[in-house]
């Protein structure tokens, strides 16, 4: 990717921004659970690029083509690739999209996808990221006005209260929408600066401790498990580093155990991806069960982010 669209980037609240909080007045729109990506629309023909450079084009034909016959040459458009599957956002059916190399064209068989834009950084060949959002919004939104799917733009909205309103409605509905983006309306555009701010919806589960990172007697994080409809233990995903306290806490009530049906090491992917590398764990007997407060990002069976753990339920036994 042209190193001169690296996109900006988001910081994570805990609450969500005033409406006077940010530059020129906030205005908020939904979180997606997709994949950042960078749409470019060149004389030649359309190019997808991921945020950290990767050339996704070739994963996405349906995309490329409707930004090739919706889109004016000249024209780049920030935005994320989601799919929808039974009503919500399935991240994991863009897994073969994302994978995808070479030059033949995916099997037609894949979900389509759906290109959802929220800002404009360049129009008729004109970079516009030195203009307010405010302003590089009303561009896109005249961009979109004849926009037909899978191009379709973000809603937006400058409202706190109905900012409110959605994130009550997301997490209700549970349709995969992870929470709100807030931005400041006189912002421009800063690649790679996390002038916008994230707010997660968050919910609090239970999940079985399964193991532990470090010792028993002094656990650094939670290795968690949820049991299938089979009756198994299945790693769920993991916590974010523990307090001494919470470590203390815990150490009190958890046991070793070598008869365990989890191996000694398991990968990043299951973990949370907070390693680049696999993750040597202490298995522990499955018995302890706690409360954890998780984001919407969850699927077959597995928190995709880090959680962060909230209390022992001494009331459930794994």
């Amino acid at each position: 990717m042209p190193t001169r669209w690296e996109p900006m980037l988001a910081k994570p609240a805990a609450t969500l921004p005033a409406g006077s909080a940010l530059p020129g007045g906030t205005v908020y729109e939904p979180k997606w659970d997709g994949y950042r990506a960078i749409l470019e629309r060149t004389p030649e023909g359309c190019r997808v690029w991921s945020r950290n450079g990767a050339d996704l084009t070739a994963g996405f034909p349906d995309i490329v083509d409707a930004a090739c016959a919706q889109l004016p040459p000249g024209t780049v458009v920030d935005g994320e690739l989601v799919v929808w599957s039974a009503g919500r956002l399935d991240f994991a059916a863009l897994a073969p999209r994302l994978a995808y190399r070479g030059r033949r064209r995916p099997p037609a068989r894949l979900a389509p996808a759906t290109f959802l834009a929220f800002d404009l950084l360049a129009a008729d060949d004109a970079d516009v990221r030195g203009e307010p959002l405010r302003v590089r919004r009303s561009l896109l939104e005249q961009c979109a006005a004849d926009w037909r799917p899978p191009l379709q733009l973000t809603p937006q909205t400058a409202d706190p209260a109905q900012a409110r309103r959605w994130l009550e409605e997301y997490a209700a509905a549970d349709v995969g929408v992870e929470g709100l983006v807030a931005k400041g309306a006189s912002q421009r555009y800063l690649p790679g600066q996390r002038g916008w701010v994230k707010l997660r919806i968050r919910n609090t589960r239970e999940a079985i401790v399964g193991a532990v990172i470090g010792r028993v007697d002094q656990p650094e994080r939670l290795i968690l498990g949820l049991v299938d409809d089979a009756g198994t233990l299945r790693v769920a995903g993991a916590t974010h580093p523990l307090s001494l306290r919470e470590s203390a806490e815990l150490a009190a009530v958890l046991v070793g155990a070598d008869d365990h049906p989890w191996p000694l090491e398991l990968s990043t992917r299951q973990l949370g991806r907070f390693s680049r590398e696999p993750v040597a764990i202490t298995r522990v007997a499955p018995t302890v069960v706690v409360e954890v407060e998780a984001d919407m990002a969850f699927e077959d069976g597995r928190w995709r982010h880090l959680t962060r753990y909230r209390r022992v339920r001494w009331d459930l036994r794994g």
